[in-house]
């Protein structure tokens, strides 16, 4: 991984305070919130027990699954946010938690097949196939015989998201600290490789492809949704999901 690319997020995750961490548990994004009923589903139906959140950052995906499950890993490699992460958790009196500082790509003090769930949003759009690739087989690794491997990143394929990317590279504006994302459609070969059995796709939440910058001014936005009608745009959010065998 980059050093450059590590340290922006380093910089980032300075201005996340416990307060903003609780704030965005209390009200998660549309994005998070769709992401959510998708993980529960999925606990409430292979009976997960264990999950880990690779690259947690504020982790609120996974304490939305608080009560869902008997045991909560939140993985980062910024021991600055996971501590203020901990203390979130403590606060909210989310129970079964705990944190690792590590860095995805070894994660050298968790044993193979620890959990029976790992997933992350957010993360895998900044790498290149052959990086994304050794990441997932981390993912796997972990990751117990009959446990599932979920993916969430952001859907270049959804026509609004894409132009709104291109648009905000063009002038020079960025979103997120690290603003490089590559497009991809789902991730089969990287799943593959990593001895997964690869189960599918999904997309999910299209709100959020109607509140982006393309769709910022009310012409605009009326444009899309009347070009949506023929063109049944896809979510802001992609997901893949993958099964140890």
């Amino acid at each position: 991984m980059a050093n450059d690319q590590k340290q922006a997020w380093l910089d980032f995750s300075k201005g996340i305070s416990t307060e903003h961490i609780k704030n965005s548990y209390h009200n998660p994004t549309s994005f998070q919130s769709d992401f959510n009923i998708l993980l529960r589903d999925h606990i409430n139906k292979h009976r997960v027990k264990s999950a880990i959140e690779i690259g947690c950052e504020a982790g609120i995906s996974l304490m939305l699954l608080n009560n869902e499950l008997e045991k909560s890993t939140f993985l980062d490699y910024d021991d600055t946010i996971l501590a203020k992460v901990d203390k979130a958790v403590a606060e909210l009196d989310l129970k079964g938690t705990h944190c690792v500082c590590e860095d995805m790509f070894t994660m050298n003090s968790i044993p193979d097949e620890s959990y029976d769930l790992a997933f992350n949003s957010g993360v895998i759009e900044h790498y290149t196939k052959p990086v994304r690739k050794n990441a997932i087989a981390s993912y796997a690794r972990i990751t117990k015989k009959g446990g599932y491997v979920i993916v969430a990143f952001p859907n270049h394929y959804s026509l609004p998201y894409r132009l709104s990317y291109r648009l905000g590279k063009m002038l020079g504006k960025k979103v997120w600290p690290w603003p490089k994302e590559y497009k991809f459609y789902d991730l089969k070969d990287e799943m593959a490789a990593a001895g997964l059995e690869y189960l599918g796709r999904v997309t999910m939440d299209r709100e959020t492809i109607f509140k982006i910058k393309v769709c910022k001014y009310k012409p605009s936005r009326a444009f899309f949704e009347l070009l949506d009608r023929f063109m049944h745009f896809e979510g802001y959010l992609t997901v893949c999901i993958a099964k140890k065998p």
